[in-house]
């Protein structure tokens, strides 16, 4: 039910996740890697170093390794500005990914000295900031990559997922509804679309959305987890259980898929498997009561 688990999940799972699962944070990290380099990849291809492999992501590379491939290019002293910007694009992703905020904001500061048209560093740093909790800054940055891309909705999802993240949601869904205007395919959108009407208690638009990104993206645990919410809040339990146990066989150790079923199952009278539930996701999130309260489920 949340960013970029954009978004994902490289950001912690209380609040932003919720709202920005979204590459999330939409902003997928991949997307990041290779249109961040395009100067690099070309030079790659030629003499094809390790090191801009492992920056870039590849060869599976770890967050650990693409630190040290990044570290490597940038003291290599052989790059163009352009380069070298994406090459510190790159490794405050990582950073940001080990949850190292500051690191990774310290980099994008630096990449975008090199390049302040750098797209990617805005998104980046929007999303460090994101996971620090400074929302003002965030919405900033993702507004202004936005402006210079503005036919690229990954920005303009991570900027609606902040507005939701802060309970604004009519931005939330305007920013959501213009990025799926660009890309009506985008399960993220429609993911956080879905979870931002729920929060607002438009429940049967909510579904539609979560029905259609469940259609599109058919494996991903985060959709599931969120039209489990909005049948949680339309009273449906039964669906609402069937959908969080799909979430849990994705992705196990779901806080808010977890928790969601515990209140599902309580609601059905099930009392001994909602507790069960709602203990194991406390173990994992131990305020996740607060954030369904938040919610309008208690």
């Amino acid at each position: 039910m949340g960013f970029v688990r954009t978004v994902a999940n490289r950001i912690a799972k209380a609040g932003w996740a919720k709202a920005a699962r979204t590459a999330s944070l939409a902003c997928a990290r991949s997307a990041i890697l290779a249109a961040a380099l395009p100067a690099a990849a070309a030079m790659a291809q030629a003499d094809n170093p390790q090191y801009w492999r492992w920056c870039q992501g590849l060869d599976a590379a770890t967050a650990d390794r693409r630190v040290e491939g990044c570290t490597s290019a940038i003291e290599a002293g052989r790059e163009d500005k352009r380069n070298l910007a994406a090459a510190l694009t790159n490794r405050g992703e990582a950073y940001e990914e080990r949850g190292d905020h500051d690191r990774a904001i310290d980099d994008y500061n630096q990449a975008l000295r090199l390049d302040p048209k750098l797209v990617q560093a805005y998104i980046g740093r929007g999303t460090a900031y994101s996971s620090r909790r400074n929302y003002q800054l965030a919405v900033q940055d993702f507004g202004q990559a936005i402006q210079l891309d503005p036919k690229n909705p990954a920005p303009i999802i991570d900027r609606g997922a902040v507005y939701s993240m802060q309970g604004q949601v009519e931005l939330a869904i305007a920013d959501f509804d213009q990025a799926i205007r660009l890309d009506p395919k985008s399960a993220p959108a429609l993911n956080d679309r879905c979870f931002a009407r729920a929060k607002a208690n438009q429940l049967q638009a909510a579904l539609a959305d979560c029905d259609e990104a469940v259609r599109i993206a058919p494996n991903d645990a985060d959709n599931f987890d969120t039209r489990g919410f909005a049948n949680l809040k339309l009273g449906q339990f039964a669906p609402a259980i069937a959908d969080y146990d799909t979430a849990l066989g994705l992705r196990a150790n779901m806080a808010d898929a977890l928790y969601g079923r515990g209140m599902a199952k309580l609601k059905k009278g099930d009392r001994r498997g909602g507790t069960a539930d709602i203990a194991a996701a406390k173990t994992i999130q131990p305020d996740i009561a607060d954030e369904f309260a938040r919610y309008g489920i208690k």
